[in-house]
């Protein structure tokens, strides 16, 4: 069994590949699996607060204890 593994960003309904001289007038079994979002997404960018904010933000107590967690919607 000979096994040929192809990564391509698919554009348009139509793929077209090239197989091995040895896979002509051999039957084969072709699978299309998309890959998983998360690996073929790169990874973001971690934000950053505007510079001109830098200082100007204070906490005015305990912001998650302020509300109850039954008025959350979490269940």
């Amino acid at each position: 069994m000979q096994i040929q593994r192809i990564l391509q960003t698919v554009d348009t309904q139509n793929l077209v590949i090239q197989v091995p001289a040895s896979f002509v007038n051999r039957q084969v079994e072709i699978l299309v699996i998309t890959l998983d979002e998360s690996a073929s997404t790169p990874a973001q960018r971690r934000r950053v607060p505007p510079q001109q904010l830098a200082g100007r933000v204070t906490e005015k107590g305990d912001v998650m204890s302020s509300v109850p967690a039954e008025e959350w919607g979490i269940h």
